[in-house]
Order: structure tokens, then C-alpha cells, then sequence
């Protein structure tokens, strides 16, 4: 038996939607021109089919970039006994017209119509729709393996759980079918399908990048979340084995040659000793890819987000949806604003690219709420950025509270597309200041992303501007490249003229004069976010620079890049840095002095208002990648390849000092970089290893093994020198 599965076309204009593998159906629009889901249900689907001994073709028509005609002369070639069809809200009537005209061509295969659309699952709908013949509740992998089977049998298919069929003149809906144990599924069909094609790749992550499940469903109650309201009986959450995942990542990337890995579960970080066996799992294999997940901000902590990074974490997406907290509580999204905000801080402190999305049009909005929700996406400075209209997709809470309210516009499925169109008001905005508020947030996004670049001659900016016009050249071709340059230099002609007239070109490393201190060629910066050091006017660290942890017993941390610093200069050589954290009741305090031209000592004091049991403190420090060695007080090693996380066996584990040790290049010298010098009586421990593979550092860290301490009032947690020593290399190369 020969069972076509179908990613039916979609074309709008000239533009191409994506459908399958989507929790938001809709036309991309320039910005995400290359963005592709892979198809997870069809594809889990065929594979199970195959496994089971049914002829399969997966057919992709989107992925494959297939005309209609094209895609119609394909189905009339291939011949199949039986037709698997997803659709989405957006796409139906698109969708519908387009199988009946499957229907006129080829009278015989039965049609059976799945996804994320609750319209196909009344009664009705068969009444009306006589070219369709089945219809596939809520996931639905197994079902079409139980009705092909009975068909092809020749049984009926009353006990068929999770259909939804016509039996002469009557119509018939069975029972759901229970959710399935994700570890029972093959892995996703991809044999035959344009892997190349598909591209869901925050942070830019090396291409050609495969897409992966590791869990399914949500543990939350999002009022506008589809898919677990429509595809998985609610908020339900399912784990694949993990060692399973960490098989397939291997065979992805070993067997198939893929460069980076997307998770694109719902929900991927639900379970924090879930999320250290899977990054211990990755770092036993020694699997050096970097992956990328979409996940919650604050079930995050740093022990996770340190071991994904450590694991090859390169990228996250995020859904903060609003910087309201009212709004947030009024959807169910059970999220704190605030914590969420350090978090998003310190996963881009470890290098670790974030996506960051927002919607404007939940509950409780006014212009004042999305006002506020740009100004935090520009604040939060993420990678890149995703705004939308709020859409109420049917079978959602969001749905019925708006059609209680009365506030539903329309009920023409394909204006549910949430780019452009809104589908619906609030008691104060109306359809228009929505759909504004999407075309202004995105202006806001272009102007941040613009100045922060800025228009420079520097080489950093002219390979940037210079990879932009090659990789359209290559997607798109020379002519489309040149009107889309005119069109960019014309659109921002006046912030061009007003960045050069008015010397307003971003340099990331120009600090205010009042948070530096200068002595010979060294300088110092403090900023907020972090302390930097340059050598003869080259930056030497990377990062956030130098930066704290501080732990308690309770496991809340502080760090001292989520602060906020009141920065003074006491005296021409020294700073003191001071900074409350609310949540813990402590202040961070630091007494920064330049003692001479190669010598910064720091001390840093903690006071407590409560008492507390602090079980870490640590310091680190993020150096440049053109360091290649790094030494202690028994000898030096050189650093693996900077995408290999893993931490280096010191010579001497009780070693007093560690650091970078300094080499030449081609203008002057980069110096030998020592971290010493802790105090009397400090109990401490030096490990060294590389950063992300975004920031492309390397990093000394020192940990405090005086944990168990508890605190109340003030006290100095650690006094340190940073040496910087420059090196005879000639004698360095006799010896």
C-alpha cells in the first residue's frame, strides 16, 4: 500500500508560507526568508509507516519549492493508494481547494486531513467537504497507522481511536486516541526530504542545521499556546529518553554530516537534572556541535545554562511575550518579568546568542504596556528579535475569552496570521494601533540594530556589510541585491547623516572617562556589564571581562553582570563599584586599584542585611582567543580548539596562581596575563578552559572552597592581583 504524505504548497503573492511543523502558520516575511520548520508530525509519521512495512512518500511541496502545477503533476505520477494531508487554521481554505482539485485528477485515494485546526473536527465539516474522507484528531502518528492497517485489512474502522470519519449519510467521531510514549517512535523520516532546505537557526548557527524533539507538550496553561491545547489534551509534558536524543544528534551530525542542531520542543528545558544528564550525556561523548534549543527563561539557573554551555549550547530562544507583569498573569504564563530579565542577561554574559519573542495584543494591553515591551527588547539587546499580533487561534482559551467578549473582527481564517493583520481589539486599541504597533516595533528593532553596528570603515563592519551583500547575492542574485541596497541606504539615509555629523557611531569599547583608570599603557573599564582591560590600546578581554558569582545554600545566586552599578572614581588610580541585589538583600561592593602599570588589585566585600549561607563564590575572568597557552605554578599546555568547552587538567591542582601566557603578534605584543594572589588563609581552586563558541574566549575561573558560610554584615570574599607581565621573547625561544 503506497501512502502519500503531504506539505500541501502555499503561495501568497510571490511569498511562501510555512504550514507543517509550525505553531504560528504564516506568510514569512522578508526578514525570515530563509526561515523553515521541518515538518515533525509527517515526518514522525512516515517513519512509523515505513518501520511498519508501508510504501511511504513524504512529499514537502514548500521545502521543495514545488508550483502548484508542479506539485499536482507530482501527485498524479506517484499513484497513491492513500492521502495524508496537515493543514492549519490559516491555511484551510487555501488548503481545501486545493485537494479537491487532488480529488478531480485522481477519483480513487481516499483523503484523510490532520494538524492544528479544531474547524476540520466538527461535524459539519465532513457534511460539507464530501472529497475528504477521514480526519486526524490531535496528533497523530499512531492513528494513521491503525486506519491504514485496517484498510488495507480490509476491517472497519469503528475501533479506529482519534477519528473522525463518514459511514454512509452519517457522520462518526471515535474516542481520542491517548497520548502516545514518545520512546515508541522511530526516529522522523528524512530520507527523500530537501534536508538542506530547512532552517530554523537562532544566532546563526552553522547551516546545513537538522531539526530535533526531545520532549513534546508543556507543562504550563498559556492562554494562546495551540499546540498543547489542540494537539496534546492540554498541559501535558513528555520526555524521549535521553540517551536516545543524544544517539540521534550523533547520527545527525557523524552520519549526515549536519553542522549545528535546533530542539524545537515546545518547552526544552522542563526538568533541571533532565537538563545536566543530557549536557553530561553530550560532554561524555565528546559530540562537539553547537545546538541551539527554544526554552523558558526562568526555569533556567546558572549551574544549567553553565553545563549547556559547556556542552555547546549556541543559542536560545526565549518567549517573553510581555514586559507587563499584570499582562503575563492575566495569560497564565506564571513567569516573573524580573527574573526572566537576569536570566536573558546572563545567558548572553556566557556568550550563549538569544531570540527573544514579543506579542502585542494580550489582554490588558494599552500603549503605555507596548511601549514599555519595546523598550525592554531593546534593553535586553538580544540577537535577534521576533514581534507579533496576539492571534486567537480556535480550540485556545485565548479564543473563547475573546469571543465572550465580543472582541473577535473576524472569523475569515486566513487573516489569522498574526504578521500583519489583526483579527482582534482590547477595550483600548483598536485593530489599526495593533497592527502599528508591530510596523513600529520592528522600525525601533532596525534603528537599534543599525546604530549598534553603525555605519563604520572599521574591518569588523566592513566584513559584516560585506557577508550581508555576498549572502544575498547567493540567495537571491545580483539585481535583487542592488534594489534591496538602494532600498536599505535610502530608508536610512538620516540616521546615516545624523551618525556621522553628530559623532554618534557605536564603538562597544568606548567607555566614559569617570568608570576608567589609566597608568602607562594599561587601562581599565568598568561598565555595566563588566570590567575590560586593554594593553596598548587593544581590548584583552573578552566578554563581560572580569565578573562575580555569588551562591547560597538556597540556590539563588547573585551575579554581578545582572546588577546595577553606582560607579565612582575615589582617586586618580582607584574605583569603588557598588551594586544592590534585591532578591538575596546584599550588596556587592568593589574596590578597584591600579597599584602600578603591570599590577590591578581587587578587593570585593559582600554585606548581607539577613543572614545567609553562601555555598559558592567565584571569579572569572574572559581573555582574548588569541591566546594560545595557558600556565600555573608547574608548567603550561595549550588550549583545545576554541569550540571545545571541556576544562583543562592543570599540572599543578593546588596551583597559587593561573594565566594566560602572553604571545607575539603581528602589531606588538600580547602580554602574559597572571590571576593571583588571593589573600591569607583563602582556600581556593583554578580551573581553565574556553567560553562559548560565540564569544570565542578564554576563560580562568577561581572558586572559593570556603562554602557553608554564613553571613551577616560585611565581609570580603576575595582580594586578588591581575598581573600583566611582558615576556623577552628571544629568550623565551633559546631556552
Amino acid at each position: 500500500m503506497k501512502i502519500a504524505i503531504i506539505n500541501l504548497p502555499w503561495n501568497k503573492f510571490g511569498k511562501i508560507g510555512v504550514r507543517a511543523g509550525s505553531r504560528w502558520p504564516h506568510i514569512r516575511n522578508s526578514a525570515e526568508i530563509n526561515y523553515l520548520p521541518f515538518p515533525f508530525f509527517l515526518a514522525y509519521a512516515g517513519s512509523l509507516l515505513k518501520a511498519n512495512g508501508f510504501q511511504v512518500v513524504l512529499i514537502d511541496a514548500i521545502a521543495e519549492k514545488l508550483s502548484y502545477r508542479r506539485f499536482l503533476r507530482l501527485i498524479r505520477k506517484i499513484q497513491p493508494d492513500f492521502i495524508l494531508s496537515e493543514t492549519s487554521t490559516v491555511t484551510l481554505e487555501h488548503d481545501l481547494r486545493l485537494l479537491s482539485k487532488i480529488k478531480q485528477v485522481m477519483k480513487s485515494p481516499p483523503i484523510a486531513l490532520c494538524g492544528p485546526d479544531v474547524n476540520i473536527r466538527k461535524k459539519e465539516f465532513l457534511m460539507t467537504h464530501s472529497y475528504i474522507d477521514y480526519i486526524l484528531v490531535e496528533e497523530y502518528e499512531f492513528t494513521i497507522l491503525d486506519l491504514v492497517s485496517r484498510l488495507k485489512d480490509g476491517k472497519g474502522v469503528e475501533s479506529v481511536l482519534g477519528i473522525i470519519y463518514r459511514n454512509k449519510k452519517n457522520i462518526i467521531i471515535n474516542s481520542s486516541r491517548p497520548l502516545c510514549d514518545l520512546n515508541k517512535l522511530p526516529w522522523p523520516l528524512r530520507d527523500g526530504l530537501p534536508m538542506e532546505n530547512y532552517n530554523d537557526t537562532p544566532g546563526d548557527m552553522p547551516l546545513p542545521s537538522a531539526q530535533m524533539l526531545a520532549s513534546r507538550g508543556c507543562p504550563y496553561t498559556c492562554k494562546f499556546c495551540l499546540w498543547p491545547q489542540v494537539m496534546y489534551q492540554g498541559n501535558h509534558y513528555r520526555v524521549r529518553n535521553i540517551i536516545d536524543v543524544v544517539d540521534e544528534m550523533e547520527f545527525l551530525v557523524k552520519k549526515m554530516q549536519f553542522k549545528s542542531i535546533y530542539f524545537d520542543d515546545d518547552t526544552f528545558n522542563c526538568g533541571k537534572q533532565r537538563m545536566l544528564d543530557f549536557c553530561s550525556e553530550i560532554k561524555k561523548r565528546k559530540l562537539d556541535v553547537p545546538w541551539g534549543i527554544m526554552a523558558r527563561a526562568d526555569l533556567m539557573d546558572e549551574e544549567i545554562l553553565e553545563n549547556m554551555r559547556e556542552a555547546g549550547l549556541f543559542a536560545v530562544k526565549y518567549g517573553i511575550e510581555s514586559a507587563s507583569q499584570e499582562i503575563l498573569d492575566g495569560i497564565n504564563k506564571n513567569m516573573d518579568i524580573n527574573r526572566t530579565t537576569e536570566i536573558v542577561k546572563f545567558t548572553k554574559m556566557l556568550g550563549i546568542k538569544t531570540h527573544l519573542t514579543f506579542t502585542f495584543g494580550l489582554p490588558g494591553e494599552s500603549k503605555d504596556t507596548i511601549a514599555k515591551t519595546i523598550d525592554l527588547a531593546l534593553k535586553l539587546d538580544p540577537e535577534s528579535v521576533q514581534f507579533s499580533i496576539a492571534t486567537p487561534f480556535p480550540g485556545t482559551s485565548f479564543y473563547k475569552d475573546m469571543e465572550d467578549k465580543g472582541y473577535l473582527l473576524s472569523k475569515k481564517w486566513s487573516n489569522y496570521d498574526g504578521h500583519n493583520k489583526s483579527v482582534i481589539y482590547t477595550e483600548i486599541l483598536n485593530k489599526n494601533d495593533l497592527e502599528y504597533a508591530v510596523k513600529y516595533a520592528y522600525r525601533r528593532w532596525k534603528t537599534h540594530c543599525l546604530q549598534k553596528k553603525s555605519l563604520s570603515t572599521s574591518k569588523p563592519a566592513v566584513n559584516y556589510y560585506l557577508r550581508l551583500v555576498l549572502s544575498s547575492i547567493k540567495s537571491q542574485g545580483i539585481l535583487v541585491t542592488i534594489w534591496k541596497t538602494l532600498t536599505y541606504l535610502t530608508m536610512n539615509f538620516g540616521l546615516f547623516i545624523n551618525a556621522i555629523f553628530n559623532n554618534r557611531l557605536q564603538d562597544a569599547y568606548k567607555y566614559n572617562e569617570k568608570t576608567c583608570l589609566k597608568f602607562g599603557r594599561l587601562k581599565l573599564a568598568f561598565s555595566q556589564s563588566g570590567l575590560n582591560l586593554f594593553w596598548d590600546n587593544s581590548r584583552i578581554t573578552r566578554g563581560s571581562g572580569l565578573l562575580s558569582f555569588v551562591t547560597l545554600k538556597s540556590g539563588k545566586m547573585h551575579i554581578s553582570t545582572l546588577g546595577s552599578w553606582d560607579i565612582s572614581k575615589i582617586a586618580k588610580n582607584k574605583l569603588v563599584a557598588v551594586t544592590k541585589y534585591g532578591i538575596l538583600s546584599i550588596e556587592e561592593t568593589w574596590l578597584i586599584e591600579i597599584l602600578d602599570e603591570k599590577q590591578i588589585k581587587i578587593d570585593i566585600n559582600i554585606k548581607a542585611q539577613d543572614e545567609n549561607e553562601f555555598s559558592k563564590f567565584k571569579l572569572r575572568l574572559m581573555l582574548s582567543e588569541r591566546y594560545k597557552k595557558w600556565i600555573d605554578s608547574w608548567g603550561e599546555g595549550y588550549f583545545p580548539l576554541i569550540n571545545n568547552m571541556s576544562e583543562v587538567e592543570l599540572r599543578n591542582s593546588n596551583t597559587t596562581f593561573v594565566g594566560l601566557r602572553g604571545r607575539k603578534k603581528f602589531k606588538g605584543q600580547l602580554p602574559t596575563v597572571l590571576f593571583c594572589n588571593f589573600g591569607e588563609n583563602r582556600n581556593v581552586c583554578f580551573s581553565v578552559k574556553n567560553s562559548s563558541v560565540y564569544l570565542g574566549a578564554r576563560e580562568i575561573e577561581v572558586e572559593s572552597r570556603n562554602g557553608g558560610i554564613k553571613l551577616i554584615g560585611s565581609d570580603t570574599l576575595f582580594s586578588c592581583v591581575i598581573k600583566i607581565v611582558e615576556e623577552d621573547f628571544k629568550k623565551r625561544k633559546k631556552r
